[in-house]
């Protein structure tokens, strides 16, 4: 089993205090190295937080210590200024390591509530389909992502956009949200997916830069059937009631959003029961620590186990979970539909029948 990297990094420490140790003992009094001590607790500031650098600190400066009473030099002058250097770095070390991971903590919190309050999980029912959504964040500060997705309830249909933004960290936050505006406004005034794709990459063309694009898939569905077009995004995955699940690859692939798509447009009916997985790299490409990715009918049979999308979404984040073992590195989003089972509802008093299932999806 492989270690996480900041116990990799406590372990080099450890390793290099006892290889000066082990040095300075083998050559005697006559060289001392306890000095070079002090890279124990810088090294242990660049990875670690105030706690742990404190430790490594003490540590080493209890080593050194140890090695000036074995060499009977403890009282020497050049050897207590060694010390008192070392205990000054230790000081120092901890103090920074403090600083930086309060304040990764900080830009961590603001970045996670930003992407939260742009990308919110959401269940709603809408048009004659049931929709799930669910993001997952990889929660380190260096790698929030620019997963995105997105829903409008427009006169063609439900049309939803999900997507992967090429980088990481503030920028990929801040395309993401100029992306799922744009597609907002593109779904209502423009009749067909293909305007919705060039109107995209029009608005988008003054947020992107030279080397960023955006993977999407954009949908327009409806009970009976699911118009889509993909620019350079994984395939969705259809869950027939009765049949093979298969992936809805294009029969020619495009590039991504920024990189002048030329998508086409694939259309699929859809009987009571199918269900439509739409998802990130986060779910595609999430590798155990043999580097296995899932298999695609381990993730269909989650998804249509479960008698509610919410409880088959929940099961395939737990297990993507159990799979790299949480130690996966990428966003991850989902969105889950199906076409409603049909039910009755008896309108209130002064409701009319069209006002029954008019509630809009959330963040809408």
């Amino acid at each position: 089993m492989s270690m996480a990297p900041h116990t990799r990094w406590l372990w080099l420490t450890a390793l290099f205090g006892l290889a000066v140790a082990t040095v300075d003992l083998a050559t005697g009094s006559a060289t001392s190295l306890i000095g070079t001590l002090l890279v124990c607790p810088l090294l242990a500031s660049t990875q670690q937080g105030g706690r742990a650098t404190a430790l490594v600190s003490a540590a080493a400066l209890a080593l050194a210590i140890a090695i000036s009473v074995a060499e009977d030099d403890l009282e020497q002058g050049d050897a207590l200024l060694r010390l008192l250097v070392l205990a000054m770095a230790s000081v120092y070390a901890t103090w920074v390591a403090h600083r930086t991971a309060d304040h990764r903590r900080q830009l961590e919190q603001v970045s996670q509530t930003a992407q939260r309050a742009i990308i919110k999980p959401t269940d709603f029912r809408i048009g004659g389909l049931e929709v799930s959504a669910r993001y997952h964040s990889a929660a380190a500060l260096s790698q929030i992502g620019g997963d995105l997705y997105a829903f409008a309830h427009t006169p063609m249909g439900l049309r939803l956009l999900i997507g992967d933004v090429r980088g990481k960290g503030l920028p990929a936050v801040h395309l993401s949200a100029a992306a799922i505006g744009h597609f907002r406004d593109a779904a209502y005034t423009q009749p067909d997916l293909l305007d919705v794709v060039r109107e995209l990459e029009t608005r988008l063309a003054g947020d992107l830069g030279p080397e960023d694009f955006i993977t999407a898939v954009i949908a327009e569905v409806a009970p009976d059937h699911v118009r889509l077009v993909n620019c350079g995004h994984h395939a969705p995955l259809h869950l027939p009631a009765a049949g093979i699940p298969a992936l809805l690859v294009p029969p020619e692939r495009t590039t991504p959003i920024g990189l002048a798509p030329a998508p086409v447009i694939q259309q699929l009916p859809l009987a009571e029961g199918d269900r439509l997985l739409f998802y990130t790299d986060g779910l595609a490409e999430a590798r155990d620590r043999t580097g296995t990715m899932p298999d695609v009918q381990d993730i269909a049979s989650l998804c249509t186990g479960a008698a509610s999308l919410e409880s088959a979404l929940d099961g395939v984040m737990d297990a993507v979970g159990r799979h790299t073992r949480r130690a996966t590195s990428d966003d991850i989003a989902l969105i889950l539909l199906q076409p409603a089972p049909a039910r009755v509802t008896l309108p209130q008093q002064g409701e009319s029948d069209g006002d029954i299932d008019a509630a809009a999806p959330a963040g809408q």
